[in-house]
Formats: structure tokens, sequence, C-alpha cells
């Protein structure tokens, strides 16, 4: 099964999204019934999230579309809850935060960290954080979302059911500027450029990048340290992975070439299944 685009999310049963910035806006204090428990860990340092509010907004290009944000935080965050109220807040070391965006009605889903720790706090980078809806209706949700491990420094996971409060317009915060030495504060770069192709390093997604014939992803992948062998329990060898996609290859793109980037380093050519 080929592994779906970066920026897919899951929407009352599996359907994702990625998302952007957010504009100056006042939100209501959680209510009561709201309840979160999740984790925001950055630099193996973990922070457990006890606190939501969420929010349904205008998007400020376009005012007939909306965007449904959650703020999960290790504390309540009284007044307003503007882009630059939270990165004073985290600055100080007096938040922990991650904000999640939800584009209503699409695929686009983005995260924002806040955290003095993070370079990056504050700004929007490329990942693309997993959202499961499991309920959103009359001015309820029940969420569960969590981050992709594609090489950054920090990742969350976080389970929240909070009253959701309507109006205003979503302030977008700034995007993240790459660094100008390769992984500054950001994590692995060769993970990072794994993650901005949509996949995670692990075998279960190098063998999806073996199906997509992704030879740039592949060839990631192998720099990295995966072995062109390596393959999960009940997966498919990767050589003979590859090679029986080889029999059905665009000539665009030959498949053909992710074999012999498997066998240039050191796949098994004697490869067997139960078969």
């Amino acid at each position: 099964m080929p592994c779906p685009p970066a920026g897919t999310a899951f929407y009352t049963g599996h359907m994702k999204r990625s998302w952007f910035l957010l504009l100056p806006v006042v939100l209501s204090l959680p209510t009561r019934g709201d309840d979160a428990l999740g984790t925001l860990t950055v630099n193996g340092k973990t922070t457990i999230l006890r606190n939501v509010a969420v929010a349904e907004q205008a998007d400020p290009k376009n005012p007939s579309e909306h965007w449904l944000v959650i703020l999960a935080s290790d504390r309540p965050v009284e007044g307003e809850r503007t882009v630059a109220r939270l990165s004073e807040l985290a600055r100080d070391g007096r938040l922990h935060a991650v904000r999640i965006l939800w584009h209503v009605g699409s695929d686009t889903v983005r995260a924002v960290p806040y955290d003095a720790a993070l370079p990056a706090s504050g700004r929007m980078g490329f990942e693309r954080p997993t959202i499961d809806l499991r309920r959103y209706g009359k001015g309820r949700v029940d969420a569960e979302f969590q981050s992709k491990m594609v090489g950054q420094i920090w990742h969350f996971h976080a389970n929240v059911k909070a009253a959701v409060v309507e109006g205003g317009v979503v302030e977008l915060e700034p995007e993240v500027e790459e660094p100008a030495e390769p992984g500054a504060g950001l994590g692995s770069p060769p993970k990072l450029a794994l993650g901005k192709l949509g996949y995670e390093y692990t075998e279960g997604m190098f063998v999806h990048a073996i199906s997509d014939g992704n030879l740039d992803a592949v060839g990631i992948f192998l720099k990295i340290g995966m072995s062109p062998n390596a393959h999960e329990k009940g997966d498919p060898h990767p050589m003979l992975h590859a090679a029986q996609l080889c029999g059905n290859q665009p000539e665009s793109k030959p498949r053909s070439e992710v074999l012999e980037a498997l066998v240039a380093a050191g796949g098994d050519v004697k490869a067997k299944d139960e078969n």
C-alpha cells in the first residue's frame, strides 16, 4: 500500500491535515468538562499537558473557511492567547504547549510548539501531525493528535475533550527558517529531509518508500543507516519487493533504479520468502 502524502490527516476514523499561522484572538477559558492528557517532549525532556482550549475561527483570507485550533498546555492560559503572548510565556519558562490547527473540511493539519528550549518555539515548521476526530460538532470536540517521528527534536501526543468556542480570526504563526548550518536546533538533517518526503525513519516506512518507487527516499534511508535487507515481521523482504515491482515500472521513472540502489548498499541478491 503506498505511503500517504505528507500533510494527510485523520478525520472521524482517519483523515489527516496540516496548518499555517494564527491572528490575534481572544479565546475564553476552558469550560467545565474540558479534559486533556498528553505529553510534549523536547530534547528528551517530557512535560505533561493537562489543559486545553479549543476554538473554531475564520480563515484570514477567506472568512467562509474555518480552522479548528487546539491549544494543549501544561497550565491554564488565562486571557488573550495570541501568538505574541504564548511566545512570551514560553520564552519566560511559564508555558510548555503545542497548538494544533486543522483547516476544517480539508487535509491540512499543522502543529506549533511553545517551549523555551526550542529555537523554533512559536513558529510553524514542516511537521505534519495526525489528528483523529472521534467527535466534532454541537460545540464539542473529542480528538487525539500526535506528531510523526521525522527527525525533529520535539514530539507530542495528546487526547482532548473540550467545548469549542466559535468566533474570531485565526492567527497564523510565522514559518520557521531552517538554520544555515544543517540540523542546528532542528534535529537530524537526513531524517528531516526524509520527513519532508513524507516518511518516518522506520522499517515499515522503508518498505513503503520502495513500494512508491521513491528513489530519493530510499537513498536517504540507506544513507542514514537502514539495512537494504531490513523489514518488519510480515512485510516483504526489500529486495524481493523491489524486484517484483520492476515488472510494472513506468518508463519515466524506472523502479529498477530502486533495486539497483539496494544492491549497491549490500542487499541480499539471494533473499527468499516463504514461497
